[in-house]
């Protein structure tokens, strides 16, 4: 025999009535004949609430009106019986949408193969040396605002007539580029020249000893890097990739600030081992000795950096040469 708790416990949820609906149709079915003043004490509902909730229950077939404001509860039996038909068939529509649903797997491959087009654009290989050349120029003439460039080692005489005519034209049209040529680039006096029309025609050049990547970048939106940097003809990648092109900023800013004036002498490999040495040791014996020099040539060098370096003493040169990034 069912208790009235168990009764209690039983709910119309599971049909699709929502826990306010349910309380109403329940204190309908206590109450034959009540009106909505009394269905709204009842229910600690307002009156407005408990109209738009009977109404509901009108529509599902839970209450029928005997007169004015005034509503029968329909027979528990029928009412679950007609719950259930609606939500099966509720039910069935769902099934039958979820079993449709192939048409999915053809919208997302869709866009998987939209995205791995992007992805193949982000990420662009040319091949060959000419291939690279005519990248670039294709770039830089739908370049707007800077192009960042770098030269880790000498000009390649194959390209170099074709690298001058390139950048200096773009110059002309009022391209802002920084270049960064490694001291291997200025070994040949061509080279020398190429940096000196750079800086005359608006560019700003630097020169480094320090480790330099072969790359040239684009309103900071793209970006062509060798793909040996060793060898600018096996090819190159074009980056548009937001992520590597942020690496590649950072990587090309920190290069810049780790450089020089190209006007700025730089020192030799000697006199770069002797900087170091000031810098260790106090003694110019102990410093002659470590790098196997004789001591009058030690302090030959030394007296040479520190006039060059504007310095008064040896501290001073070490400090100095630091802030040039000689050492």
């Amino acid at each position: 025999m069912e208790t009235v708790e168990s009764v209690e416990r039983a709910t119309l949820t599971v049909l699709g009535v929502s826990p306010q609906e349910e309380s109403v149709y329940r204190t309908v079915l206590r109450s034959p004949r009540i009106g909505v003043v009394e269905i709204s004490l009842a229910c600690g509902i307002r009156r407005n609430e408990t109209e738009a909730v009977v109404a509901r229950l009108q529509e599902l077939g839970m209450v029928t009106a005997t007169g004015e404001c005034v509503y029968n509860a329909v027979d528990p039996e029928s009412v679950v019986e007609r719950l259930a038909r609606l939500r099966i068939r509720s039910l069935q529509g769902e099934i039958r949408r979820v079993a449709s649903s192939r048409h999915l797997v053809d919208a997302l491959l869709t866009e998987r193969r939209a995205g791995q087009q992007r992805s193949a654009r982000e990420l662009e290989r040319v091949e060959g040396l000419d291939q690279v050349l005519a990248c670039i120029d294709e770039l830089s003439f739908f370049c707007r605002e800077e192009r960042l460039t770098t030269h880790p080692g000498p000009i390649l005489a194959a390209a170099f007539d074709e690298v001058r005519r390139s950048d200096l034209k773009y110059l002309r049209r009022g391209l802002r580029m920084r270049t960064i040529l490694h001291a291997r680039a200025l070994d040949c006096p061509r080279a020398d020249l190429f940096a000196a029309e750079l800086e005359q025609g608006g560019a700003q050049v630097r020169s480094t000893t320090g480790a330099l990547e072969r790359m040239v970048l684009f309103d900071r939106r793209t970006a062509v890097v060798a793909t040996d940097p060793h060898d600018i003809t096996k090819g190159a990648l074009i980056v548009r990739e937001p992520g590597l092109l942020a690496h590649l900023l950072a990587l090309f800013e920190h290069q810049w600030s780790q450089s020089c004036g190209v006007e700025e002498e730089l020192p030799s490999e000697v006199e770069r081992r002797v900087l170091h040495a000031v810098a260790r040791v106090d003694k110019d014996e102990v410093g002659a000795r470590e790098l196997d020099m004789s001591l009058r040539t030690y302090r030959s060098h030394v007296s040479t950096l520190m006039r060059r370096l504007g310095a008064a003493n040896r501290f001073q040169a070490a400090l100095a040469a630091r802030e040039r990034r000689w050492i």
